[in-house]
């Protein structure tokens, strides 16, 4: 499906798997509580892979809002999925009734795609270069994904 396209600009920043849980259930605390336990994300993703070979209960959904709606019911006790996602929702939608916890436990890169040629490469590139030397990047993360 992806033939067609080149990954012509990619950043080094590490996206990660990470896990949330409901704040009133303390019982999980990492991904060595995962066995065994309900655990929500998207469907096909590298999350759910993750999840069967620790033995979970996988719970797969078509988007991360219906993972995230299984966890708010109980239908989960888990969601694991991209820290960056899981990280915004606990600080914003999410506050107070969810936290991320454990570890980081799986590292993914992520790479910007653009057509063969496309011109927007370079200026992208530089624009990411510029915000992670002059601290800009940080600063946004910090506003969206941490609870402060």
């Amino acid at each position: 499906m992806f033939v067609a396209i080149v990954f012509v600009a990619y950043y080094t920043a590490q996206l990660t798997a990470s896990l949330t849980v409901q704040e009133i259930r303390g019982a999980i605390t990492g991904p060595g509580d995962l066995p065994g336990k309900r655990v929500a994300t998207t469907r096909g993703s590298t999350a759910a892979g993750f999840l069967a070979k620790e033995k979970a209960q996988v719970l797969e959904f078509g988007g991360i809002t219906e993972a995230y709606n299984a966890l708010k019911s109980g239908a989960a006790d888990a969601v694991v999925f991209d820290a960056p996602v899981l990280q915004h929702y606990a600080a914003h939608e999410g506050s107070g009734a969810v936290r991320v916890v454990g570890p980081v436990f799986r590292k993914e890169d992520y790479g910007i795609v653009f057509a063969t040629g496309s011109a927007l490469r370079r200026r992208v590139n530089g624009a990411l270069l510029t915000m992670k030397e002059d601290g800009s990047y940080q600063a946004l993360h910090d506003r969206w994904f941490s609870g402060d």
